[in-house]
């Protein structure tokens, strides 16, 4: 399965018997018989079993082992790529096989770089490394066939995947490392590992490295158990990386053939790889001279993902407490580090608290802050400042957040003001002009209050309001500091309960009504923010997609109507206000004030994101 740069891959641990080479070529038959990967990569020699021993000098077994490959190329209907690990005789000498075969016939040969030959291995006996070989292709079943330095290439699609066996991954320098420098953007690893206590470990942090240093998804297999148990027993320890995140793993010890599947972004990796300066610098290190061997897989009508698509992507599924403390503790240090560098007639914190979302954690970190730097909370100023629109709800939220925090409090109310300003204007509709002059009054008055009483104005602006441009410019648009500008709206409210169920437990009940209550900024009687601009967890989906992983208008479209079970209509509305906002926009980004980076991206214009805010982009939904 392939579909909008999104890649099928499966690992595959058939049930093996070692020496029994029938038994393994109808196994290895059953498991392409009903995968639905693109690609799927075996065991290392895995039409022999990899503790064949001494078997492996015997020419009938050999020739066996090249009988069966030969059947199951002709045989076989899959239509995918598969890899298999097999014994191949080369003029004389053995060697540790790859065979990469699509539609009865075989892509290229990879030999095994590195043989293992201490402790419990012993390849050295049987097989000659292709560390360094100077063929290029041998004749196989009549066709010259590509050997040697290879990858593999679908030039329309920018699929380009390598292939390494076993220990190639465990050396210092892998080949993968220089394949990667080449433009591999796939890796497949046949191995025969033995396990032990303690090991699984090390493979899985070794092939998160490897992908996350080589830019690359990684896809490792092994064995498992039906390997000769004589003096060892063999890991079934299947992973499948991303860029150094872990997609899928198995390590059951299965009494049956298991296979693991995963989707890989491949438009995604390369669009990573066009941000990475480092990694183009360095392919002046290649190595190696590669032959680009051309593939094509078509692409598929319909795409069922292996796993439902994260509907809250920036937060990892599941979720776990140590990137929730994380994200709160660089909110905390990135502010405690804003107030050290004050002047100290100048380093209060002045905060504007409407009982919503955003202003709860501002207010939330703020505290923190101070305790860490052994202040007093009366050192932050929260300023509630009610207008005609503000519900009694919200401002008595606000008020039970300021008294549980023991921070000075105070209450401006702004209708007079409001209505004066608009006056002295001549204007006298509830529209836009009314709404922004509610925000900037409301800054005006933060901005003179820290002018007052020497501290500066905190900006609790999230990150999904910046890319939408959902904030008022000189309004909510400015502050001195704007503590949550790297954090999304779904990461704003996953703060608010961890803080309402761990360090703030005594505000649990009024942080969970803030949960609770829509999210609106109060400027108009009876206002939704998601009735205008729509729900925040679909516009951080969309803004995860194409920030972090580079995809357009059409790609997004088709992965709402997959995570969120969308209408292609209602997916594509999404789409275009959310394209239409984020460039339109740009003007408020240019001009933000400072905030940390929490996540993987930024929309400061100075820390990362670049772009003129006169572009002109055409959505293409």
């Amino acid at each position: 399965m392939f579909k909008n740069g999104f890649l099928k891959v499966a690992a595959a641990t058939p049930q093996l018997s070692v020496g029994d080479i029938e038994h393994n070529k109808k196994e290895i038959q059953k498991i392409l018989n009903e995968t639905q990967a693109s690609l799927i990569v075996f065991p290392e020699l895995t039409l022999t079993g990899y503790t064949s021993s001494d078997l492996f000098y015997q020419e009938s077994f050999i020739g066996e082992a090249k009988k069966a490959l030969k059947e199951l190329i002709e045989e076989t209907p899959f239509e995918g790529i598969y890899i298999l690990g097999v014994p191949l005789d080369l003029y004389g000498i053995l060697y540790n096989c790859a065979v990469v075969v699509k539609n009865k016939k075989i892509l290229g040969i990879v030999p095994k770089h590195y043989l293992p030959n201490y402790q419990e291995f012993y390849e050295k006996r049987w097989f000659h490394s292709g560390f360094k070989t100077t063929m290029k292709s041998i004749k196989l079943f009549g066709e010259q066939v590509p050997f040697g330095y290879l990858i593999f290439e679908d030039a329309e699609n920018q699929i380009r995947f390598g292939v390494e066996v076993c220990q190639d991954l465990w050396a210092a320098y892998s080949p993968s490392d220089d394949m990667s420098l080449a433009g591999a953007n796939l890796f497949f690893n046949l191995s025969a590992s033995t396990e032990r206590v303690g090991k699984p470990i090390v493979r899985k942090h070794l092939v998160l490295d490897h992908s996350r240093k080589q830019m690359s998804a990684y896809v490792y297999t092994s064995s498992g158990h039906f390997e000769s148990s004589s003096e060892v027993v063999y890991s079934s320890q299947k992973i499948i990386a991303n860029q150094g995140v872990m997609v899928a793993e198995s390590a059951s010890f299965d009494m049956d053939s298991s296979v693991l599947c995963a989707d890989i972004d491949i438009s995604a990796i390369n669009y990573q790889k066009r941000q990475d300066s480092t990694y183009r610098d360095m392919h002046m290190l290649i190595q190696n001279a590669y032959q680009f061997v051309p593939f094509s897989i078509v692409e598929s009508d319909n795409y069922t993902f292996e796993r439902p698509l994260n509907q809250k992507p920036f937060i990892a599924e599941p979720s776990n407490i140590e990137d929730t403390e994380l994200a709160n503790n660089l909110q905390v240090y990135g502010l405690i580090k804003r107030l050290e560098s004050m002047p100290d007639n100048a380093n209060n914190i002045i905060i504007g608290v409407s009982g919503g979302l955003d202003s709860a954690l501002a207010l939330l970190v703020s505290h923190q802050a101070m305790l860490k730097l052994g202040r007093s909370p009366k050192d932050i100023i929260a300023v509630t400042m009610p207008a005609h629109a503000t519900s009694n709800k919200s401002k008595t939220a606000a008020i039970k957040l300021m008294e549980g925090l023991g921070v000075t409090m105070m209450e401006i109310p702004i209708s007079d003001s409001v209505d004066q300003h608009l006056k002295t204007i001549s204007h006298e509709e509830k529209d836009v002009t009314y709404e922004n002059a509610q925000a900037r009054i409301r800054t005006l008055i933060l901005m003179d209050l820290a002018n007052k009483h020497g501290g500066f104005v905190l900006g609790t602006g999230d990150l999904s309001e910046i890319a939408l441009g959902w904030m008022t410019y000189n309004g909510d648009q400015m502050s001195m500091y704007a503590v949550n500008a790297g954090i999304p709206k779904t990461w704003v409210q996953h703060l608010i309960g961890y803080h309402a169920h761990h360090e703030y437990k005594a505000l649990e009940s009024v942080l969970k009504q803030i949960l609770e209550a829509p999210i609106t900024p109060e400027l108009l009687e009876n206002q939704d923010t998601e009735k205008s601009i729509g729900r925040y967890d679909v516009n951080d989906f969309i803004l995860y997609h194409h920030l972090e992983q580079g995809a357009d208008e059409q790609k997004i479209i088709w992965l709402i109507v997959h995570a969120f079970d969308f209408s292609e209509t209602e997916a594509k509305l999404y789409v275009n206000r959310f394209f239409k906002r984020f460039y339109t926009q740009q003007f408020k980004r240019q001009t933000l004030p400072e905030g940390p980076k929490i996540l993987g991206i930024s929309l400061s214009p100075r820390g990362q994101y670049r772009m003129p805010s006169d572009v002109k982009k055409k959505v293409k939904a």
